[in-house]
């Protein structure tokens, strides 16, 4: 049965071939200063490999033009993840560490969903390696294919149809009059953040290496790239304060800067969701902070203010990057944290899980069924800044929720297989489930999964993907209505 036509296919693929090669650039020059020959040898192979297979894909298909269908977007969105994914992996297979394939496809899979975690030691990882970590994450942060949704008109390929299934959040919002203009601003606007936060970054203690990794893994919540070498820098006020406020610039919507330029300079401070996660980060940090002195956790107010709202920032944005060790903390201070894990930012942004929207309909709808059993005959909807919201998308966000912790389930019950304990077991699906990385237990603060089984490696692999792709665009594919819509006599 022929899921998607040919062609089509194969000018996607040698886009994102070619959008893949031409990343590992930056990393072959960074490898030729700091590595081995051996590694930037194999780094600039693998590049030059992609390149040309990449522009000889497009030059052949370069006439051809498409419009895609709904159910291809879903097939293409969830395969160019699972491609990108087997792409990134082979400059780590092939850098001569003596990496598995299964650790290289982990690693470059929680580079490209921006999932904090890592199955290699950092600091005997060579130095490109490093850096192709780090642009992975970039890349990723925004969304490949939102990128590629900004090019693929210029190829005559329609691609709003990818960008609803893959961009974050309830929806994706036309700012301007093209759906590839969307793309284009989240991307100008990604990497003038990106450049600012550099810039800050290595006017500060960190070199311009360490700079450039953790701007690329910050603004994209993907968390920090700390190794023995670095680390100091993070205790300091300069570099937590350019961290979090980057971190919380990605984890806004994005098209509300869009607003902002043009003129609606409220936009982003009106906004209800932008308002709802302010309130929770400020009685997070409040509650966390007051917790931590009661307990002596600290003794010092600044220290116990300065490590809590790093933390709570790191998992609402579902970084997932830690500057001290919570997994000591009192119990009440871990579980706020987690639960700001599950809700995550805003719904067009960079971070996973969730969504501050989502929940806030949640709550809506929990408010309005209690009004209901007191006044059953009254007509109420559920509103959100005086906007009542339809039904349909009502359903949607419940139906949303509801399989969002059906997944965790079941990813909770497959990784028990382990036989590892439950602390370990739950926090490890959450973690990787929600693009964070953070888990308790074996894989510590510092998200080490390299601990685990190949089969677990791998379906935390395929978890990570079906987190970032908000689930239905990789479930849908193994429905029943999705095969019988696949006909060959309906293409």
């Amino acid at each position: 049965m022929r899921i998607l036509r040919d062609k089509v296919f194969f000018k996607i693929i040698g886009m994102l071939t070619l959008i893949v090669g031409l990343a590992l650039l930056p990393c072959i020059f960074i490898s030729a200063k700091l590595d081995s020959y051996e590694t930037t040898t194999s780094l600039f192979s693998v590049s030059l490999i992609y390149i040309f297979i990449g522009s000889f894909l497009l030059s052949r298909l370069k006439s051809h033009k498409f419009k895609l269908k709904t159910y291809e977007g879903f097939f293409v969105s969830t395969l160019c993840w699972v491609y990108c994914s087997l792409l990134g992996s082979l400059p780590f297979f092939f850098a001569g560490n003596d990496y598995t394939f299964i650790q290289s496809l982990f690693e470059a899979t929680a580079g490209f969903t921006t999932t904090g975690c890592t199955v290699m030691d950092l600091d005997t990882m060579p130095k490109g390696l490093i850096a192709w970590r780090a642009i992975s994450n970039w890349v990723g942060g925004m969304g490949i294919l939102v990128l590629v949704v900004s090019v693929l008109p210029a190829l005559g390929i329609g691609g709003q149809s990818i960008a609803s299934t893959e961009t974050t959040g309830p929806s994706i919002e036309k700012v301007g009059g093209k759906f590839s203009s969307t793309g284009r601003f989240l991307y100008v606007t990604y990497s003038l953040f990106s450049i600012v936060e550099f810039i800050l970054l290595a006017a500060g203690p960190l070199s311009p290496f360490d700079a450039f990794i953790n701007t690329c893994s910050s603004i994209s919540t993907g968390g920090l790239l700390v190794t023995n070498a670095n680390a100091q820098a993070f205790s300091t006020v300069y570099i937590r304060a350019v961290i979090i406020i980057f971190t919380l610039l990605s984890s806004m919507n994005y098209t509300l800067y869009y607003y902002m330029i043009n003129g609606r300079k409220k936009a982003l401070i009106g906004n209800a969701e932008v308002r709802a996660f302010w309130l929770i980060i400020i009685i997070a940090t409040i509650l966390i902070t007051f917790d931590l002195l009661h307990e002596k956790t600290y003794t010092n107010a600044f220290l116990a203010f300065k490590d809590s709202i790093s933390q709570v920032i790191s998992f609402i944005s579902t970084s997932g990057y830690f500057v001290c060790d919570y997994a000591e903390w009192p119990t009440f201070t871990v579980v706020v944290l987690f639960t700001l894990l599950l809700i995550g930012g805003c719904s067009m942004s960079t971070s996973g899980s969730l969504k501050v929207i989502r929940v806030a309909v949640l709550f809506k709808l929990i408010g309005r069924s209690i009004f209901k059993q007191i006044h059953p005959n009254a007509v109420k909807a559920v509103k959100i800044s005086g906007k009542a919201i339809s039904a349909e998308r009502v359903g949607e966000i419940t139906a949303h929720i509801l399989l969002y912790f059906v997944v965790l389930f079941f990813s909770c019950i497959v990784l028990g297989l382990n036989n590892l304990d439950m602390e370990t077991t739950l926090t490890t699906a959450i973690g990787t489930f929600t693009n964070t990385g953070i888990a308790l237990g074996g894989p510590g603060v510092s998200g080490f999964y390299g601990t685990f089984s190949n089969f677990s490696l791998f379906y935390l692999s395929f978890l990570m993907i079906v987190g970032r792709l908000e689930m239905f665009a990789v479930i849908i594919l193994f429905t029943k209505s999705f095969r019988q819509v696949n006909k060959p006599e309906q293409l």
